[in-house]
């Protein structure tokens, strides 16, 4: 019985050591995963503040995307304002043809005036 008592006694203290390496085993877990969870937390963090990023550049691209709708307009604008500059430069230069033919006109009166004098 003596025997028998040994390996009850043995058997009992491997079911405790087998009992007590399960709850370490489980501690151990339970550790890895709170960490894996705090690191999947910290990347949920940074992913929102990416996203955040992003809404930001968004907004921007569409500003800049207005502004260059309105240079657009203003560039159509000064468009029409230099067709304007030039039909009044071509008008300009229509007047000053008509002076020169002006010019010439009253040349020819006075060199036939001084013609006439001479004679």
């Amino acid at each position: 019985m003596a025997g028998n008592t040994d390996i009850e006694e043995s058997l009992q203290r491997l079911d405790r050591l087998t009992q007590e390496e399960a709850r370490m085993a489980s501690a151990e877990s339970l550790k890895v995963t709170h960490d894996v969870e705090v690191k999947v937390i910290g990347v949920d963090d940074r992913v929102r503040d990416v996203e955040g990023k992003v809404e930001d550049v968004q907004d921007d691209v569409q500003d800049v995307g207005n502004k260059v709708k309105n240079v657009d307009g203003r560039v159509q604008d000064v468009r029409g304002d230099v067709h304007d500059v030039c039909n009044k430069v071509e008008d300009v230069d229509n007047k000053v043809q008509g002076i020169g033919s002006d010019v010439n006109d009253i040349s020819c009166q006075v060199r036939d005036a001084n013609r006439s004098l001479s004679l």
